[in-house]
């Protein structure tokens, strides 16, 4: 493990491989439910990435902003087939006037963003009174999580723990810049078993699917795919089967700003 920071323009266009149509995403259910309940029509993704929860979530706001600080993946964006309002910059100076939007959203992007807590402060900001601040991604701090990517590859864990903010630490930060009715939730159960060497198809699973993996050198990388293969023949020669499980609670940590 080396480099904590990843260079998004040079997995972009790689990336939406991480989102199969086979997959059901209740974390997008979740963030649609909670544009509903709040009648918000002006929302604003920080870490918006390719696009993908955007695209989503047109279908009921018209008016919804993506901001990341990748160039490559706001590239990516621009293709997707609902025309996204997208803008370049940073999360912890969100280049948007106070009193902005009812919605801020972040899936999976916070452990990017560098100074947690000034994030949020910047959320705060630029959100509305009575507008919420919704953080969605899931926290190795917990320990409830299982993912097979932590066990064959060096480093992995180690240094998720040091680049995800515990889910604590987030709700703390909420509550210190003044976000009120501030709770967690789990909103998403991610459970998929690979058996054997169909583990090898796996879309997180190639280097570029994944900033755990993306962080690699090539030859740790590669080290940690000889491991798999290993225990898949391993487990063939005792005539066993061998199972690689990605068992993974996402958890929603959201905030509601007073209303003056």
């Amino acid at each position: 493990m080396h480099n904590l920071i990843l260079n998004y323009d040079q997995i972009a266009s790689e990336y939406n491989q991480r989102y199969p149509n086979s997959q059901h995403w209740e974390r997008g259910q979740a963030l649609l439910n909670l544009v509903k309940q709040l009648h918000a029509q002006d929302i604003l993704e920080v870490g918006s990435g390719t696009g993908y929860w955007l695209n989503l979530l047109h279908q009921v706001s018209s008016n919804a902003f993506g901001l990341d600080y990748s160039l490559g993946m706001l590239r990516q964006a621009q293709k997707q087939p609902t025309p996204l309002k997208l803008a370049n910059g940073s999360a912890v100076h969100i280049p948007y006037k106070d009193n902005t939007f009812e919605l801020l959203y972040v899936v999976d992007a916070i452990h990017h963003f560098g100074d947690h807590k000034a994030f949020i402060a910047e959320a705060f900001r630029v959100l509305k009174p009575g507008g919420a601040l919704a953080v969605i991604g899931h926290d190795p701090h917990e320990g409830t999580s299982k993912w097979y990517i932590y066990d064959y590859f060096d480093g992995v864990y180690d240094a998720d723990l040091r680049r995800y903010p515990a889910g604590r630490s987030v709700l703390k930060w909420m509550e210190s810049v003044g976000f009120q009715n501030i709770s967690s939730q789990n909103v998403e159960h991610i459970l998929n078993v690979h058996m054997d060497a169909s583990v090898l198809n796996d879309p997180f699973l190639k280097q570029n699917g994944s900033s755990q993996l993306a962080l690699l050198s090539e030859e740790v990388y590669q080290a940690g795919i000889e491991k798999i293969k290993q225990a898949i023949a391993e487990a063939k020669s005792h005539n066993n089967q061998i199972t690689f499980s990605s068992d993974i609670y996402v958890k929603m940590f959201l905030g509601y700003k007073p209303v003056r």
